[in-house]
């Protein structure tokens, strides 16, 4: 008969119980299936893996292809070429507040020396086929000048050598015409120059020849930019009515209260014609940097 080959048990097969027998095969089970986990092969096995304390294990990043460092140098050309473009701008926008300022200090030594009592009102109203206040460089002589740019040179003809007439001098200041504007509400303090052409425009607010003069009965037009040569009348936009509006005629003071507002073709020549009424209008382009229109404010003299 079998005996039990445990330590210290002498007893035979026959002699244990059903659960001592169950727990000695279960126990033989065990010790058959780490011997055969012992001999298997070496594949099958697991392999320890041991991490140092401190070090991480590190990911590769996948290789970027040629398409992607193409793509990538054109991303930075592209933006390069936006920051050239914008600093270019600024630098040109910088040169023309430039120009205007030293436009201005020229004209007010010009006044300081000049002493002259001819009416600019007194002056032929001029006509012309569009608005003035406007941005761009009048292509033809039938345009109101404006422009943020000098007009273009005549085209050279075959055979015939054509010169361009020197413009005509603008009508100087009188005693009553308008020096100064001034408007509380958006911030605006400028001269007002004779005249509303090209160079007229540089010096600050252009006073229409032939249009009357602060206080009299009539239209008195003022032009300005909106854009360049230090954007008079940028904000222009932003006045409502009740706001005033101030001319200054040398020391006299005349304020105007704004009625109406207006967004016109450039063609819309209505707005030059005089009214019985003792008014101002200021002209300038809209919108900012498109000036396809013009916007005209409207003020009624304050009695």
């Amino acid at each position: 008969m079998f005996r039990k080959k445990s330590v210290g048990d002498s007893r035979r097969v026959g002699d244990l119980s059903l659960d001592e027998l169950e727990a000695i095969v279960e126990e033989r089970r065990r010790i058959e299936r780490a011997r055969a986990f012992a001999e298997a092969d070496e594949t099958r096995r697991f392999s320890a893996i041991t991490i140092e304390p401190g070090k991480e294990r590190r990911r590769k990043r996948p290789r970027r292809g040629w398409r992607d460092n193409i793509l990538f140098l054109v991303e930075v050309a592209a933006v390069l070429g936006l920051i050239g473009i914008i600093i270019a701008a600024a630098g040109n926008l910088q040169a023309l507040n430039e120009e205007v300022a030293q436009a201005i200090r020229g004209q007010q030594q010009a006044n300081k020396n000049t002493q002259s009592i001819t009416n600019i009102a007194a002056a032929p109203l001029q006509q012309v086929g569009e608005l003035p206040g406007s941005s761009f460089a009048p292509s033809t002589g039938d345009e109101l000048p404006g422009s943020s740019a000098p007009p273009d040179a005549l085209p050279a003809s075959i055979g015939v050598n054509v010169e361009q007439a020197p413009p005509l001098p603008p009508p100087t200041i009188g005693p009553q015409s308008p020096t100064r504007i001034v408007i509380p509400a958006i911030g605006v303090d400028w001269p007002i120059v004779p005249g509303d052409g090209w160079e007229e425009l540089k010096k600050g607010v252009g006073h229409r020849a032939g249009s009357v003069n602060p206080g009299e009965r009539g239209n008195m037009i003022l032009s300005g930019h909106n854009d360049v040569f230090g954007e008079v009348f940028k904000d222009l936009e932003a006045l409502k009515n009740g706001d005033e509006i101030q001319v200054f005629a040398g020391g006299r003071e005349f304020k105007y209260q704004v009625r109406a507002k207006r967004i016109v073709a450039p063609t819309e020549l209505s707005v030059l014609q005089q009214t019985r009424e003792p008014i101002v209008t200021l002209i300038t382009c809209h919108p900012y940097r498109v000036d396809t229109h013009r916007l005209v404010v409207i003020a009624q003299l304050i009695p």
